[in-house]
C-alpha cells in the first residue's frame, strides 16, 4: 500500500512540471525543424528520457553535471516564465514572466513544503485541460484547412529535422524530481498526452502555421473555433508553469545543497531567470535548456558507469 501511494505521489509530482517545461512552447520550434516528423521526434525524445531515467544514478552529481544542471534549469525557468507570459498575459508577456518568477521564488524560499495532495490536484487539472484541447482538435474541423508548406519553408515535413525536434522536445519529459520507480510512468503519461496534443495541433494548423505560432495551443483553439475554452487553457498553463518553475528552483536548491548557501543559489537563479525572460527569445531559452539538460544526463550516466567499474 505504501509503495502504491509513493508511486502515485511520484507520478503526480512529475506530471504538471513536465508539461509546463516543454509542451506549451516546444511544439513551434519542433514543427519548424520537422513538420509532421515532430511526432516521431517526440516519441524518440520520450524513449531517450526513459533510458536516462533508468540509467541515471540517484547520488549527488559531480561538478560538471551540477553546473550543467543548474544552468539548464535556469534556461528552463526562462522558457517556463515566457510561456506563462505568452499565454496568460499576452499584452505584457515580459511583465507576466517576471511576476511569475518572483512569486514562485518567494514560495520556494519562504513557504513550507506543499502536501502531496496539491501535486495530485495540479496533475489532474493540467491533464484535463490538455485532453480537452486534444478532443477539440479532433472533433472540430479546422476553420481554415492547413496548406502544406513548400519544401524549404519552416514547418515542412523533414526527416532530417527529427533529431533536432527530439532534442527540443526532450524538455517535455523533464518534470519534478520523482522516485526512480515513478520516472518511467511519468514519461509514459506525458508522452501519450503530448502526442495526442501534437497530432491535434498539426491537424488544425499544419506544420507552417504551427512553426510560426508564439502560443501554439491558443492558436489551435482559434483554428478549431474553440476559443471559448481559452480561459480553461489559461488555467492549465498557469498551473503547469507554476509547478514547472517551482520544480526548476527546487532542483537548483537541492543541487546546491552542498554549497554554503543554497538559498542564495535559488535567489540568484531566480534573478537570472527573470532577467533572461526580459532579454531572451523563448525558443532560444527552450533549446538551450534542452541541450544543457541532455548534456547533464549524459555526464551523470557516464559518471555512474565509471563509479560502478
Amino acid at each position: 500500500m505504501t509503495d502504491r501511494v509513493l508511486t502515485v505521489d511520484g507520478l503526480a509530482r512529475g506530471v504538471a512540471p513536465a508539461f509546463g517545461a516543454g509542451l506549451f512552447l516546444g511544439l513551434a520550434p519542433a514543427s519548424a525543424f520537422a513538420g509532421w516528423w515532430l511526432v516521431a521526434g517526440m516519441v524518440l525524445a520520450g524513449a531517450i528520457a526513459v533510458l536516462f531515467a533508468l540509467s541515471t544514478p540517484d547520488e549527488t552529481p559531480g561538478l560538471a553535471a551540477s553546473s550543467l544542471g543548474i544552468l539548464g534549469r535556469i534556461a528552463a525557468a526562462v522558457a517556463v516564465a515566457a510561456t506563462f507570459g505568452a499565454y496568460v498575459v499576452p499584452e505584457r508577456p515580459s511583465v507576466g514572466a517576471v511576476v511569475l518568477v518572483v512569486a514562485v521564488a518567494a514560495v520556494v524560499l519562504l513557504s513550507p513544503p506543499l502536501p502531496p495532495a496539491v501535486d495530485r490536484i495540479a496533475a489532474v487539472v493540467v491533464l484535463v485541460v490538455l485532453m480537452t484541447v486534444a478532443v477539440a482538435c479532433f472533433t472540430i474541423a479546422p476553420v481554415a484547412p492547413p496548406v502544406a508548406p513548400g519544401p524549404d519553408a519552416d514547418g515542412a515535413d523533414a526527416l532530417l529535422g527529427l533529431l533536432p525536434s527530439a532534442a527540443v522536445l526532450f524538455l517535455c519529459f523533464v518534470g519534478g524530481r520523482t522516485t526512480r520507480r515513478a520516472r518511467p510512468a511519468v514519461i509514459g503519461v506525458v508522452l501519450v498526452v503530448s502526442v495526442a496534443v501534437a497530432v491535434g495541433a498539426l491537424h488544425q494548423l499544419g506544420g507552417e502555421r504551427l512553426a510560426l505560432s508564439p502560443a501554439p495551443l491558443r492558436d489551435v483553439l482559434t483554428a478549431a473555433d474553440a476559443a471559448s475554452i481559452d480561459g480553461l487553457l489559461a488555467v492549465g498553463v498557469t498551473v503547469a508553469c507554476l509547478f514547472a518553475l517551482r520544480a526548476c528552483l527546487t532542483d537548483i536548491r537541492e543541487i546546491a545543497s552542498d554549497s554554503r548557501s543554497p538559498v542564495a543559489a535559488v535567489g540568484l537563479a531566480a534573478a537570472v531567470s527573470a532577467l533572461g525572460a526580459l532579454v531572451l527569445e523563448p525558443e532560444h531559452a527552450l533549446v538551450g535548456a534542452a541541450v544543457l539538460l541532455l548534456s547533464e544526463a549524459v555526464i551523470r550516466v557516464l559518471s555512474g558507469r565509471r563509479g560502478r567499474a
